[in-house]
């Protein structure tokens, strides 16, 4: 990698050697370091997992309406996740994972039925 830089680097094409580096370098540290592929999949996952229920919940408090949100699919997403973990891998980190995911599905699920019930009981009046 460092030859091909200084090859493309003499021929004034540097970014694209930059830019070949960064994915070649990238494209072996990924699957030549097991640490990094296990760290990017349980806590990079669940990063990522946790944002998307907060931005959900930030997105029903803000507009108070939960019309457009499938209760039953939150409700499968509540309560699917802990036994297929615990039935096929029963890896601990996982489960630990899915737990927290859980309690965040719940929180989203409650608030999507509160928001259901509130606007269904506006229409009433």
């Amino acid at each position: 990698a460092i030859l091909l830089l200084l090859i493309l680097h003499y021929n004034g094409s540097l970014r694209m050697g930059l830019i070949y580096a960064f994915f070649v370098g990238g494209w072996r540290l990924l699957t030549l370091k097991k640490w990094i592929i296990d760290l990017a999949m349980q806590s990079l996952c669940t990063f990522i997992s946790a944002a998307s229920k907060f931005a959900q919940l930030q997105c029903l408090w803000s507009s108070k309406d939960a019309a457009q949100v499938s209760t039953s699919t939150w409700a499968m997403a509540t309560c699917t996740r802990i036994y297929t973990t615990m039935a096929t891998t029963g890896d601990t980190q996982v489960l630990v994972r899915f737990g927290v995911m859980t309690l965040l599905n719940l929180w989203v699920l409650l608030t999507v039925i509160y928001y259901q019930r509130a606007s269904r009981s506006k229409k009433k009046d």
